[in-house]
């Protein structure tokens, strides 16, 4: 059943207002960072998720000033930087704290080894890391992924159950988590403790006939907030009840790219309304 197809609905409780309304902006690596943000801007957002990457508007090997034009650019719009998609490193943690950005967001992937291995080596790579995020200010988090990723909420749970809330954090995601049949209300409770940021994307599964040895496959595609698996006013209820006021990024991941703007503002607005509106109401899926 999608978040869409529910009957059922309750009254949610008092609207809450999120430190900020991010965008990813993955989609529009080749737009000149004035133009881009012109684009989000437009789009009804205050804050953008920047993939701190190779390839997108800012220059790696010259990180500090790319990275500090493009703040300044970004700003001037009246857009700031919520968090930033990067590679863990301390000079990534230390351009984030000269510019006030408090989160740098990381996925871990895992290895041949399988989950075990891969959550001890990316624990010696935190350990590393924690004393200079600590220095800097600067939240390490991680987000689920599924697949051969730390794959859902209760995964990241376990990888990040023995450091400092203050410092290694999570960052839930409603696609993810619906691909692993997680209710929000559950999934949210579990990492609120160290709760971060909230991911608004949304994902669904079709079958297919690809696998060799003739057994039913299953295609993964991302779509719009009202159609997939997670139910976002159930999310959206259990951050207001819980008074939620951190950042909220919807991530603009679509399978089908086309008119990309038009779906993130529709998702945006849909959003908006279960989360800032005190009339709206919330579905409750048996």
């Amino acid at each position: 059943m999608t978040a869409a197809a529910s009957d059922s609905t309750e009254k949610t409780t008092t609207p809450i207002t999120p430190t900020s309304w991010a965008v990813f902006t993955k989609p529009w690596r080749t737009l000149a960072p004035a133009n881009l943000a012109q684009l989000v801007a437009r789009m009804g957002f205050n804050a953008v998720e920047f993939p701190l990457r190779p390839g997108y508007q800012v220059d790696l090997e010259g990180l500090e000033s790319s990275f500090s034009a493009l703040v300044t650019i970004l700003s001037d719009h009246g857009i700031q930087i919520a968090s930033v998609a990067a590679s863990l490193d301390s000079r990534v943690l230390a351009t984030c704290a000269e510019h006030g950005i408090d989160l740098v967001r990381i996925m871990v992937p895992i290895g041949s080894d399988g989950f075990v291995a891969t959550r001890d080596a990316i624990r010696r790579q935190l350990d590393a890391l924690v004393p200079d995020a600590a220095e800097y200010g600067v939240k390490i988090g991680v987000q689920p992924h599924h697949d051969f990723y730390v794959a859902d909420s209760s995964e990241l749970a376990v990888l990040l159950e023995d450091y400092d809330p203050r410092i290694v954090v999570a960052i839930w995601d409603a696609a993810h988590d619906g691909l692993a049949c997680k209710r929000p209300i559950n999934s949210l409770e579990l990492l609120w403790d160290r709760l971060a940021m909230v991911n608004f994307k949304n994902a669904c599964q079709t079958p297919t006939n690809h696998r060799s040895e003739g057994a039913i496959g299953w295609d993964i595609t991302f779509v719009e907030g009202t159609e997939g698996l997670c139910s976002w006013p159930e999310a959206a209820h259990y951050l207001r009840s819980r008074g939620y006021g951190g950042p909220v990024c919807l991530p603009a991941e679509y399978t089908d790219e086309t008119n990309i703007e038009a779906k993130v503002s529709r998702d945006l607005a849909y959003l908006r309304a279960l989360i800032g509106d005190g009339d709206a109401k919330v579905e409750v899926r048996a």
